[in-house]
């Protein structure tokens, strides 16, 4: 049994012929071959494994193709124990010869290194008898996969004869699941999940999509039925979700959904015949459950410390050094909080998750680009939908302003955090040398109003200036209020 895979090569093409020709990969002994190298399971058709990627190379400079797809890269593996590493090197060179014999030039080697052997076969992608370039689209595919199974089959192996085709995924998608981020296409399942458990027909499914916001379309004229969610920019057919998300087994879903439903309904009613009590609930206040609170780390946390310094320096609570040191980064305070909210909403903590999370953004604004350009190039061709066209093209634009909006926030993080910790240090340190001469001068202070340790209430010399201090702030008083201090008056008079 032999898989085949199809990959394109648009760069170093002379790396994958050195990979695919590597003799600890391919070493066999004693091996004859035409083309190949000595002691190896390498050949080559229409070429030497020599000098390959440059006769390669001469055929694209003479025809004057030397950009885009360089070659082709097939992959045929084998079953662990079915065949010997000669036999599956034969299989792979009548493949090559009988597929790319007559046009083109083509390098094959057969890896010994893995449990599975495997044969790598590099076709290059422009032909040497007329300079038309091979152009690898699914069809092809599947006739070069029968070629491959027929060979197989002459040697005897076993073929599958249904193979399942998973379709494939993007890697922006890929990497957002990884990530635990939302995609576009896991927010329609989770739509559909819960509009099929309450819907009880195919057309009010359809409608109570549509009151969430989605468009659908569905006629004569389309084989598939499409959606776009409110926030996406392009329709997404249901059979791209996956086997339970087709419109059929949607009606399955559907239809199955409404029996349990009509099921338990009858259960209740019976129950309520037969005089059953039901079941009393008391309502219990309500006592929240302690969360848990998750400690801020990486760029979250300094953001966070830094703007709760220049919140103090905004209301002059600070030192004054520190709030000359940080007085100028004060009219920066509005953008340090968009950042850290951006680092909130987007759960991204460490540098290494910022970039990440750059990485994604780039990767989702190359495809967007990618999608517009060939949007205006649907719009020079003739009868097209102008203002349809130049609508979707408006979307993604103001989509794709967005996300390099967010893009110069990921730059701007990155550059500003190490010269945020350096502030934040020297103001934290210079705030902690204050404090401690401040704390130090209160001491001394108060040691040397009361007199010094071994005086706690003071000596009799300062009792006696304070007795003094009150008689005469006494008269003072008296004098300001009476006039004339009161006559002194003998007792003997009375």
């Amino acid at each position: 049994m032999a898989v085949l895979k199809v990959y394109a090569i648009r760069s170093r093409l002379d790396d994958r012929i050195k990979y695919a020709l590597n003799p600890q990969k391919t070493s066999c002994m004693g091996f004859p071959n035409l083309n190949g190298l000595p002691d190896t399971l390498t050949d080559a058709v229409n070429c030497f494994c020599d000098d390959a990627y440059e006769q390669m190379t001469r055929t694209k400079q003479y025809f004057g193709k030397e950009d885009n797809v360089l070659g082709y890269l097939f992959i045929q593996s084998f079953k662990p124990g079915e065949v010997t590493p000669q036999q599956a090197h034969e299989i792979g060179l009548q493949f090559a010869e009988r597929c790319f014999g007559e046009r083109f030039e083509v390098v094959i080697g057969t890896h010994t290194d893995k449990a599975h052997l495997h044969n790598h076969i590099i076709v290059n992608s422009v032909s040497f008898v007329d300079g038309r370039k091979y152009r690898s689209t699914p069809q092809t595919f599947y006739e070069l996969r029968g070629i491959s199974d027929e060979i197989c089959r002459a040697h005897e192996l076993s073929v599958i004869d249904a193979p399942r085709v998973k379709a494939g995924k993007h890697y922006a998608e890929w990497r957002a699941e990884q990530e635990n981020r939302p995609t576009v296409r896991g927010m329609i399942r989770e739509d559909i999940d819960i509009v099929i458990a309450q819907a009880h027909t195919l057309n009010e499914f359809w409608d109570m999509l549509r009151a969430r916001g989605y468009e659908i379309r569905i006629n004569d004229r389309r084989k598939y039925i499409t959606v776009r969610h409110p926030q996406a920019a392009r329709f997404i057919r249901l059979r791209s979700l996956g086997e339970e998300y087709i419109p059929r087994r949607i009606a399955e879903r559907i239809e199955a959904q409404r029996g349990v439903v009509d099921r338990n309904i009858r259960q209740l009613r019976t129950q309520w015949q037969d005089g059953r009590q039901r079941k009393k609930y008391r309502v219990q206040p309500h006592t929240p459950a302690p969360r848990s609170r998750k400690k801020l780390r990486g760029f979250r946390a300094l953001y966070w410390r830094y703007l709760y310094m220049l919140g103090k320096v905004k209301k002059r609570k600070a030192p004054r050094y520190v709030r000359g040191e940080l007085m100028a980064e004060l009219k920066k305070l509005n953008r340090y909080a968009a950042q850290y909210y951006f680092l909130r909403d987007n759960k991204l903590q460490t540098a290494k998750e910022v970039s990440m999370y750059a990485d994604a953004l780039a990767n989702e604004v190359d495809i967007l680009t990618d999608r517009r350009a060939r949007l205006y190039a649907d719009l020079r061709r003739p009868g097209a939908e102008e203002k349809q066209i130049r609508s979707m093209a408006g979307q993604i634009t103001n989509t794709l302003r967005d996300l390099r909006k967010q893009q110069r926030i990921c730059t701007a993080i990155q550059n500003a955090a190490p010269a945020m910790e350096a502030k934040l240090a020297a103001a934290l340190k210079e705030e902690k040398t204050i404090h401690a001469k401040t704390m130090g001068g209160k001491q001394y202070e108060s040691r040397k109003r009361g007199g010094g340790p071994d005086a706690p209430h003071g000596t009799h010399g300062d009792r006696i200036r304070s007795e003094t201090r009150s008689e005469g702030r006494g008269q003072s008083r008296g004098t300001a209020r009476g006039g004339a201090p009161q006559r002194e008056t003998d007792c003997r008079e009375k």
